[in-house]
């Protein structure tokens, strides 16, 4: 499917463009260039990426412009590996095993902690995640009760 999409950002007195080109078979060519309202060229470049490729691409172009940013004294927020990504039912069963397995007297918010590391997720990714498993985020190795499922939302369901 063949596309094209442009953005642009102004920061200061430069305005960036960049254009993405996708051809039928899902090539696809990112053009940037930046230049200052003088319309002297400071910023330019050119990507072609195989069908496929822009994913990974875009996670090794992050990584490497928050390390340059932070040269410059700004930080860039990062996203963890697999933020927005659907939770499969082997995630599912293994979240909820490790949860249970854990005794009610454990810090909620360590094991929720530890369990977003493992599984290159946020804290808040695996807070909302336990109610919708069954399991009590307040109260590690607890599943919900109806009274509790009710408290903690619409999603949760007892298990």
């Amino acid at each position: 499917m063949a596309f094209n999409l442009e953005y642009t950002s102004k920061h200061r007195d430069v305005t960036y463009a960049m254009t993405v080109v996708a051809d039928d078979d899902g090539e696809l060519g990112i053009e940037l260039l930046g230049a200052n309202d003088r319309g002297t060229v400071v910023a330019e470049g050119a990507l072609r990426l195989p069908p496929g490729g822009a994913t990974e691409t875009a996670k090794l172009l992050r990584e490497a412009l928050g390390a340059i940013a932070g040269f410059e004294g700004k930080r860039i927020r990062q996203s963890v590996g697999n933020a927005n990504q659907r939770w499969t039912r082997d995630q599912d069963i293994t979240l909820r095993e490790a949860w249970l397995s854990h005794p009610p007297t454990a810090p909620a918010t360590e094991v929720i902690r530890t369990l977003a590391a493992e599984r290159e997720r946020t804290p808040a990714a695996i807070r909302a995640r336990l109610p919708r498993l069954g399991c009590d985020p307040d109260v590690t190795g607890r599943v919900l009760t109806e009274e509790t499922a009710a408290l903690v939302g619409r999603d949760a369901i007892a298990g």
